[in-house]
């Protein structure tokens, strides 16, 4: 879909805006995927807030997971590549935030205490936010292979706190097994799962130097690649980066819609 004409007649409406020149297309299973994390991001939320401290980082979390994939929508990320640091660096904030809440709720089913506030989550999010705008803000603007590195730095934390997350819910569930909730703990669970794979697939790209971002960089360079060597497993992975991306959105909608459900 391209919206390169929509947005050069909005900054020609609105001159205040920065101007257009690169080419604005969005597909659709990116457009998609967006808006399914929009829609997670709106039920979490909603959920932390209504529902008790221990869920608030968790809830937050996935919000700020939104935030951190609401880039590919952006038509000036291209032009200002500290949006793009930004953007990665908020969805590496994002999983420490649900990891660090995971971890909370399993120390609740084992001393059932609940320590610190709802408003201290909140203010300490900010501030963490805050700080690494302006860190990013204060060093030199990224180069490709900078935002390259944001970008890995970002999938390998998903990689490995999922895994932890997973080893964490399944011992929530063994203390929860006859809860009401039991069966949205499973959910959870399964969301990491699908997370897993997403991350873990642009990983492997990113390692072998196979996603687009090197093969953007080496097109300048001249450098070389053994990408033609490898296309079926190129292929295949990122499909699952496309296609688990959009499941991963999905699956957090509906397991905190099912939890909200069993919560009542």
């Amino acid at each position: 879909m391209d919206l390169t004409g929509f947005f050069q007649a909005l900054t020609s409406f609105l001159p205040f805006l920065p101007k257009i020149y690169n080419p604005v297309v969005i597909d659709y299973t990116t457009l998609f995927s967006v808006l399914c994390w929009l829609l997670a991001a709106s039920i979490s939320l909603y959920f932390s807030l209504n529902n008790s401290r221990i869920w608030t980082s968790i809830g937050i979390g996935f919000f700020l997971l939104f935030w951190s994939q609401s880039f590919q929508l952006n038509p000036w990320h291209e032009t200002f590549t500290i949006m793009i640091a930004i953007h990665f660096t908020i969805g590496t904030i994002s999983i420490l935030l649900v990891s660090h809440g995971i971890q909370e709720y399993y120390l609740f089913t084992r001393t059932l205490e609940i320590t610190g506030s709802k408003k201290t989550i909140y203010l300490g999010t900010v501030l963490i936010i805050l700080v690494s705008i302006l860190a990013i803000s204060l060093n030199p603007k990224p180069s490709l292979y900078v935002l390259r590195n944001f970008r890995l730095m970002n999938n390998i934390v998903w990689f490995y706190l999922c895994i932890l997350n997973i080893y964490y819910i399944a011992k929530i569930y063994t203390e929860m097994k006859d809860s009401p909730i039991a069966k949205g703990i499973i959910c959870l669970g399964m969301v990491f799962v699908f997370a897993l794979i997403w991350k873990g697939s642009g990983m492997y790209l990113q390692m072998y130097q196979w996603d687009k971002a090197w093969l953007n960089i080496i097109e300048f360079d001249g450098i070389s690649t053994d990408i033609d060597q490898h296309q079926g497993k190129v292929a295949f992975a990122r499909a699952l980066f496309k296609y688990m991306n959009v499941v991963t959105s999905v699956s957090v909608a509906g397991t905190f819609a099912y939890l909200f459900k069993l919560l009542r």
